[in-house]
């Protein structure tokens, strides 16, 4: 992954955790497009995704990419990572990955925007890439099969994600690349 190789610089975070919350909660809604890498042992699986928030009603996603599975789509709906429901389009989505809350392809961004809305980051740093400002946010917890980590880069000016890794008991089992972002109160496009 490109970012990666480029996000080298730390430095002292300029926003805090509170301003990222109040954000997330302020924010009426918006339509992402996401690369998602899955990671499980030796498989390796690669899929688009588009992905709508909107805060009144269920969030919605769709496969884009393999072509194989485009067009599966669902709904995920709820208050947090442990009260929430996801309901497939007629089809089950088989990523071959265990199914742990919040590690999956299917339900990866809608648990990173909760814990975006209310968690707090175990560690907060910027880095630097591409020109860039980002803010780096590092999320930490468990769950009845162990520790989970999740590190979300956010542009520093707007807080728009543009990356994150996932974690299980260290090894890491998702990639997100947001390719694309458009919010719906302003606008905005990454």
């Amino acid at each position: 992954m490109l970012l990666l190789a480029v996000l080298t610089g730390c430095g002292g975070a300029k926003a805090d955790a509170a301003a990222v919350r109040a954000h997330y909660e302020a924010l009426d809604g918006f339509t992402a497009q996401l690369a998602i890498t899955a990671a499980q042992d030796d498989l390796v699986q690669e899929y688009q995704m588009e992905y709508t928030y909107s805060r009144s009603e269920p969030d919605r996603f769709t496969i884009t990419a393999p072509e194989a599975i485009a067009g599966i789509g669902g709904t995920i709906a709820g208050t947090d990572n442990a009260q929430f429901s996801l309901q497939y389009d007629g089809m089950q989505l088989d990523d071959a990955m265990p199914q742990r809350t919040g590690l999956t392809p299917a339900d990866s961004l809608f648990c990173l925007l909760n814990d975006l809305r209310t968690g707090e980051p175990v560690q907060m740093w910027t880095e630097s890439a591409d020109g860039s400002a980002l803010l780096v946010l590092r999320y930490t917890g468990e769950d009845a099969d162990g520790t989970v980590e999740k590190q979300v880069w956010l542009t520093e000016d707007t807080l728009q994600p543009v990356y994150a890794e996932l974690y299980a008991d260290g090894s890491r089992v998702l990639t997100l690349r947001l390719t694309g972002w458009q919010t719906e109160n302003n606008g905005d496009e990454a």
